[in-house]
Order: C-alpha cells, then structure tokens, then sequence
C-alpha cells in the first residue's frame, strides 16, 4: 500500500471511511528550548505545536505565527508547498515579517494559469471586495484572505505552487514531502528507489519501479 506520506491527496470531495483506517496517534515535541531549533519534531514535520507539547508558551516554531499571512484568530495550515517554501525562506519567526506580503500576492495574481481562477466563486466575492476597497488595512485583510484561499488547508480546487510558479490543481497535482516539489497526480514516489525516484503511471495503476520493480496502486478518477 500507499506511504500517505509519499503519496498524493485523496480528493476532498470524497470522505475517508473510519472503519477501514486505523488513526495514528501524533507525535509531540518535549522540546525545552521554546522550539527555536529546526530539530523539534513539530517543525521538522511541517506542522504546529499545541498544548500538548512539551515547549509551553515560549513556542517559537515558524508554524504557530503564520497569522502574518493569514490573519489573526485564523486556524489555518499551510499547504505543504507553502510549508516547504517557508522552511527555506524564513529562518526564524521574525524573519517572517520580511517576506513582503503584497509583492507575494501580485505575483501569483500575474502566474500563468491565474486566469482559470476566475471561475472559482469564493475568488469572485473576493475581487469584487478587493476592486471596490482602497483602506490600507482592509486591503491587507484581504490579501490575507486572499492567501489563505490559495496557500492553507482552506484552499479547495487549487493551491498556488512555488515549485512550478503557477497554479496547481487539487486532486491532479500534489506536493512530496520527500522531495519537496510539486508532482503530476499519476507520479509516485518509490522509497525504495532514490530521492528522486518517480514512476509515472496510467489509468490508476503505475508502472514497475525501474529500479527495485515495485509497482503500486495509485488513485483512479476513472
């Protein structure tokens, strides 16, 4: 069977049976040090702590203060591309507020396949806000909404991928955590292979590993 980790997403749409999955109970950190290292467990992992962990309220993981990008009292998570892109961009939190948020958004309106985007109506209720609005601070507002449309867990048929520089659809692209780049939904990585060992697959099933001659079952949409 699939690693989930290597694998892409199931499509949204389609909910999980909890009768056939067994859920896995999530690791913490226990770090001491208010998670300023990248060694804590939480961050190597592309994700929060909580009040769970070990590091109290000191917790300096770049992924609890992403309310630069989408705004206060926002639960959100970054997609794991925006997550990916973050880790090499930003080196501590502070750093956070170097990424210029406006110059961020002007370019992914100006990526190549922005334009489909148009047909997605939560983006439509948000240009006609944005054409109409000229308050500094409602402006931000909405880039951060903005932002959490295209780079957080609230992003539905599409996600804005840094490793392409465009638009990625949900469903026939995904992001591997092991490579960290963006992938065509038929590709999957084969662990037993390399770092860079993708196989292309057809119709739901891939072809053997050329290496190691696993083969694997991918997700069908036919």
């Amino acid at each position: 069977m699939f690693n989930d980790e290597y694998s892409p997403p199931k499509s949204k749409s389609k909910k999980n049976s909890s009768s056939t999955k067994t859920k896995k109970v999530q690791k913490k950190c226990n770090c001491r040090s208010g998670c300023s290292k990248r060694s804590c467990y939480c961050f190597k992992s592309n994700g929060g702590c909580d009040s769970t962990c070990g590091c109290g309220s000191s917790c300096q993981n770049l992924f609890n203060h992403l309310n630069y990008f989408f705004g206060d009292n926002q639960n959100c998570k970054p997609t794991a591309c925006f997550s990916d892109w973050l880790v090499k961009k930003v080196q501590t939190t502070d750093q956070l507020q170097k990424v210029n948020r406006e110059e961020l958004h002007k370019k992914i309106m100006k990526c190549g396949r922005f334009s489909e985007y148009d047909e997605d109506e939560d983006y439509k209720k948000w240009l006609q806000k944005w054409k109409r609005i000229e308050d500094k601070d409602e402006k931000l507002g909405l880039i951060q909404k903005f932002f959490r449309m295209l780079l957080s867990d609230e992003s539905t048929m599409r996600y804005y991928s840094f490793c392409n520089e465009d638009l990625a659809e949900e469903g026939c692209d995904w992001h591997c955590s092991i490579c960290k780049t963006c992938r065509d939904w038929r590709e999957w990585h084969c662990d037993g292979y390399s770092k860079e060992g993708f196989v292309l697959g057809a119709y739901g099933t891939t072809l053997p590993c050329p290496r190691c001659e696993r083969k694997e079952r991918m997700f069908s949409f036919w």
